[in-house]
């Protein structure tokens, strides 16, 4: 394999910048990564990938302006065939499931090993997935009883996740329509539809449902 003709082009995005950098530094050192763009937030993060064109997004949740969901909604709707990894800190199931379902191709902790990274950017670049066993397991049994909250956004369509974590973050309707580009109408009824799908009766609630679940950044 010829490196210098065939490397990995990543987009790495982490809002602490000494993480960042260390991540970068690290994936500089394997001869077949080349990090085409740094990014500290959601919103910067979409628009490297549209100027950019990644093989692989290396990316964390919980960044500031656009939540990592939000941001993977928008990446792949502008780059449909981008391969997205998230490297995070939550080991959380419902974060699993959420990222899982966004169209994330893997999902990795931080306090992986660096040839665990390695490994992993490497395999979804060649298509495959990387996801935790706990996830995995959790899939194959669907341990979800109907009706049962254990996991909260599993009813919820794709549009209604992007609302919800931006709900749970503090964002008000005006915000979330900007964000995501709806009239503030339409971010209002997705909002209505959240608090009755999860049976709530208002923000306040829902995001203590967030924070009983492990989910509240």
């Amino acid at each position: 394999m010829n490196f210098s003709e065939q490397k990995i082009r990543l987009v790495v995005a982490d809002d602490h910048t000494l993480v960042r950098q260390g991540i970068v530094q690290m994936l500089k050192q394997q001869d077949d990564f080349e990090v085409v763009s740094e990014c500290e937030d959601g919103v910067a993060l979409v628009q490297a990938v549209v100027r950019q064109n990644p093989d692989v997004v290396l990316m964390d949740i919980s960044m500031p302006k656009m939540n990592g969901l939000v941001a993977i909604d928008r990446v792949l709707q502008q780059r449909k065939e981008t391969n997205v990894l998230v490297l995070t800190m939550h080991d959380e199931i419902e974060y699993m499931h959420a990222l899982y379902r966004a169209g994330a191709k893997g999902y990795l902790l931080k306090e992986s090993s660096t040839d665990q990274l390695a490994k992993a950017i490497r395999a979804i670049h060649r298509g495959k997935t990387y996801f935790p066993d706990a996830l995995l397991d959790s899939l194959e049994q669907n341990v979800s009883e109907p009706g049962d909250n254990s996991n909260v956004l599993a009813t919820l369509t794709r549009r209604e996740r992007e609302v919800f974590f931006l709900v749970i973050a503090g964002h008000t309707t005006k915000d979330i329509a900007n964000l995501l580009d709806m009239s503030h109408k339409t971010a209002e009824n997705h909002r209505g539809k959240i608090l009755k799908k999860l049976e709530v009766e208002n923000t306040a609630e829902l995001i203590r449902l967030a924070a009983r679940k492990g989910i509240l950044e």
